[in-house]
């Protein structure tokens, strides 16, 4: 166990503190200084850092001679040289007196030096007693001839360095989410101090003579830790005020729901007792409850919207703020990068100009394949003419498959007799190779008419493909699709007498097979089948 009064447990004291006769030295007065420094020393370094550690434990930066004294004791024996430690502390500028940091707290930071000032502008004789009850003298000696501090033992000071830690911890311990904004007793609601309102205060005086803490009037705002804290704004003013208000709001609230339950649990008593008139006197009571319990509710969600538009508010600002910083980085990053809005025209001006004046494909002349691949120059492909989709007639209406003789003699009949033949074609576009089936019996029509802008063909046979057939076309008939062959929407001259009429699109009929399309999506592939 360690000491109980100081709260410093028993690994951290010194390994003489079970030495009767070590601590019997150190328990003694102090000697005169001259007549052994050394020891004088020792025993002062000694219980100044039991005073550190006496304030470290207990979180409370405030201390007296008297509360160390009945602090450390031991077998029943109190320290008798601790007046002058805290002196010679006091002296050192360890110590400092318990309204230094509370007057910066209510009066600024500058509260501090005005207090000063004012003693150096007093008269001189004031100033002097004025100084002298503060900055003790030196020691004076007692009757037996020991050193006598001139301090009183009730006397309170703050141990700076004690403040200085206490006061960073609580800054980097406060509660991650919470408003770092508040009067001092709703800071210490949110950080549930345990300590007194006095050592809270001296800490964030400290804070606010080290500019991590701001305070006006009731309103103190936290920074960061490791920053420096913003001044407070009447919007800070403002929203302390509401949150002073809803939490005000909201123990009136409870309190005056506890009433309404009472006087409800009262008037049910006394109806149960048969005492109707004190029952309706509570009934009359809880009515009136009742109607400050609404108004109360009313304004308290009042203040809650109120306080969740602020809230927003503070939010969009921050967000727009980010908007804002990032679009001056793409700003700054594209301008650095030369992709400048007048830049990128001038650019895009530049290239139209230079196709503009590039000369065309007609007029170039052909470069030989060696003299190209000796000068490294790339030889750009060529536009490939469009195909016709039927060849002349002399190229495609020559069969692959020998015609049987009794077919070349009917076929002679025919266009003796002034008919021709309709064949069909199956290639699905102009760059595959003729199918025609030859073999088969055609379709004829009358020689006698001519197809728009086409001439018959010498062997009398007209070709036609998938999508030129219909419902329309017959024997004896005579037509030209004025669009390829595999396009929808196909316009068609019919024969004399007859109207132009618009072909359906294939995939329409309901004729159609799944085989039919398959062969169709077969043949797109580039299969001949």
């Amino acid at each position: 166990m360690g000491l109980p009064n100081t709260q410093i447990p028993r690994d951290k004291l010194p390994e003489c503190w079970s030495d009767d006769v070590r601590m019997n030295a150190l328990f003694a007065p102090f000697r005169i200084k001259t007549a052994n420094p050394e020891s004088w020393d020792m025993k002062m370094k000694f219980w100044s850092e039991m005073v550190r550690q006496y304030c470290r434990h207990r979180t409370d930066p405030v201390i007296s001679a008297a509360d160390i004294k009945f602090a450390f004791q031991r077998k029943g024996r109190t320290p008798a040289c601790i007046d002058i430690v805290i002196e010679e502390m006091y002296r050192n500028g360890e110590l400092s007196p318990i309204s230094k940091y509370l007057q910066i707290l209510h009066n600024g930071p500058e509260g501090w030096a005005m207090w000063g000032a004012r003693i150096a502008f007093k008269p001189a004789v004031l100033a002097v007693s004025t100084v002298l009850s503060l900055l003790p003298s030196r020691p004076q000696l007692d009757s037996d001839g020991l050193p006598k501090a001139s301090i009183e033992s009730t006397q309170r000071f703050i141990l700076e360095s004690a403040v200085k830690e206490q006061a960073t911890q609580f800054l980097d311990n406060f509660p991650s989410g919470e408003q770092r904004l508040g009067t001092i007793d709703e800071l210490m609601k949110i950080t549930q101090w345990a300590g007194n309102r006095e050592t809270l205060e001296i800490l964030l005086g400290y804070l606010v003579s080290q500019g991590a803490a701001v305070k006006k009037g009731d309103v103190v705002k936290l920074a960061e830790p490791n920053k420096k804290a913003a001044a407070v704004t009447e919007t800070d003013e403002a929203l302390v005020k509401l949150t002073s208000a809803e939490t005000r709001l909201e123990a009136d609230m409870e309190r005056l729901t506890k009433e309404l339950n009472s006087a409800d649990a009262d008037a049910r008593a006394a109806l149960k007792l048969g005492n109707r008139l004190a029952a309706k006197n509570h009934l009359r009571r809880k009515h009136k409850i009742s109607t400050r319990a609404q108004r109360c509710d009313a304004a308290l969600e009042n203040v809650r919207h109120l306080l969740h538009q602020m809230r927003e508010v503070d939010s969009n600002a921050a967000i727009v703020d980010t908007y804002r910083t990032s679009s001056q980085a793409m700003k700054r990053t594209m301008k650095e990068g030369g992709l400048e809005e007048d830049s990128v025209f001038d650019t895009m001006d530049e290239l139209k100009d230079v196709k503009e004046s590039s000369p065309k494909q007609s007029d170039k002349k052909p470069i030989a394949v060696s003299e190209a691949a000796d000068n490294g120059i790339s030889i750009p492909k060529s536009t490939k003419p469009s195909k016709a989709w039927y060849p002349p007639p002399g190229d495609c209406l020559k069969p692959d498959t020998a015609w049987s003789e009794s077919g070349v003699d009917a076929s002679l009949k025919r266009l003796s007799e002034g008919f021709g033949e309709l064949r069909m074609d199956q290639r699905l576009h102009p760059g595959q190779p003729l199918d025609v089936d030859f073999t088969t019996p055609p379709r004829h029509y009358v020689t006698d008419f001519q197809v728009r802008d086409h001439k018959r063909a010498p062997a009398g046979v007209w070709l036609y493909n998938h999508e030129d057939t219909s419902a329309e076309l017959a024997p004896s008939t005579e037509y030209i699709s004025t669009e390829s062959p595999g396009k929808t929407g196909s316009s068609f001259l019919m024969a004399p007498g007859e109207g132009r009429r618009k072909q359906e699109p294939w995939h329409t009929d309901e004729e159609k097979t799944i085989e039919d399309l398959e062969t169709r999506l077969n043949r797109l592939r580039g299969f001949n089948m």
